[in-house]
């Protein structure tokens, strides 16, 4: 029987999530040009104590038994079931909300993005199998461009949840501003943290030094990457970064966390800081605005790291994977 594969997406508040977001986009184009793929979609009210059950249920009744379920984020955990209609796989990319673990073992498989993930997903439960790590990539609009950056613009890419240390980062570029001219470019969308954010921003003198975007098309963000100064990510937890392969796949100098799974991704690509030591953390910025060179080798260092992140090598691999665990359930 030919191997095909359905992806469950949650419909929420703020409309349909994309299958195609970012922890799949690359690797997704790949593997559907090689094999079938379905979306399913799940109604996913607000409450969990309604949405888990109501989510399995939605999926017993509309996943087809003769395709391999590949749940896209440990963020949908509560799908798993004890008797699943079919094989499945799940991909995990961090356990910051540990409730995501609890049900991974009831998967055939689970995917994480980093061995970091891995090793800290052994100490909170214990799954049948060890997990596989399947890097994540960029699509190939990622690139470098010959084009002048922005003078003073630092960029940060990401949500506005505490893990992200926007106060740190508010608190770095008042730093950075005592000396040198410098604005940031927030992109992310709005959340119940914003006001506290912008009332942040207001206290440290900074509020008219920070351009706020909720929502650019990935074409703007490209630009944004390939013509701001610098890019940071002072985070506290990530399970990979996407924003750090971003920077570096389009050559923007990056400054970013030295914890979790940070590291693991950026390797030489980038500078590495506590995120706790604010002080370095402006004379980095400082240092990447005032010396071309510096800035220029961090730009090459990205650029050259990049490339050991390959869309066609992990879609390879999760269908190897996809394979392997659809002979063991029987298919043929």
């Amino acid at each position: 029987m030919e191997l095909k594969v359905q992806y469950p997406v949650t419909l929420v508040r703020t409309g349909r999530i994309d299958p195609r977001a970012k922890w799949m986009t690359a690797i997704y184009d790949v593997i559907r040009q090689q094999i079938p793929t379905r979306v399913i979609r799940i109604l996913h009210p607000s409450l969990p104590a309604v949405a888990h059950p109501l989510g399995r249920l939605q999926m017993r009744f509309r996943e087809r038994r003769d395709w391999l379920t590949h749940i896209p984020t440990n963020m949908y955990a509560f799908l798993l079931r004890e008797r699943p209609r079919c094989p499945t796989v799940i991909s995990c990319y961090d356990i910051g909300a540990r409730w995501t673990a609890m049900r991974l073992h009831l998967a055939d498989r689970v995917l994480v993005s980093a061995r970091q993930v891995r090793d800290e997903l052994a100490t909170v439960t214990k799954l049948p199998r060890e997990p596989d790590v399947v890097y994540l990539a960029v699509p190939p609009i990622y690139r470098p461009a010959d084009v002048p950056r922005q003078p003073n613009q630092i960029l940060f890419v990401g949500t506005e949840q505490r893990r992200k240390n926007l106060e740190g980062l508010f608190r770095i570029l008042a730093r950075v501003r005592r000396s040198h001219p410098a604005t940031l470019v927030k992109v992310g969308g709005p959340s119940a943290e914003r006001p506290r954010l912008k009332r942040l921003a207001a206290e440290l003198g900074i509020a008219d030094h920070i351009v706020w975007r909720d929502f650019v098309p990935e074409q703007e963000l490209v630009s944004l990457y390939q013509t701001s100064t610098v890019h940071v990510v002072p985070s506290f937890l990530e399970g990979f970064s996407m924003p750090c392969l971003e920077a570096m796949s389009t050559g923007c100098p990056l400054i970013a966390s030295n914890l979790t799974a940070v590291p693991e991704v950026v390797g030489d690509g980038g500078l590495l800081l506590d995120p706790g030591a604010e002080e370095a953390w402006a004379d980095a910025i400082l240092r990447v605005f005032q010396d071309p060179a510096f800035a220029r080798d961090l730009s090459r260092r990205g650029i050259e790291r990049s490339h050991a992140f390959s869309a066609q090598r992990s879609a390879e691999q999760t269908l190897r994977i996809y394979r392997e665990v659809w002979e063991e359930r029987g298919g043929r």
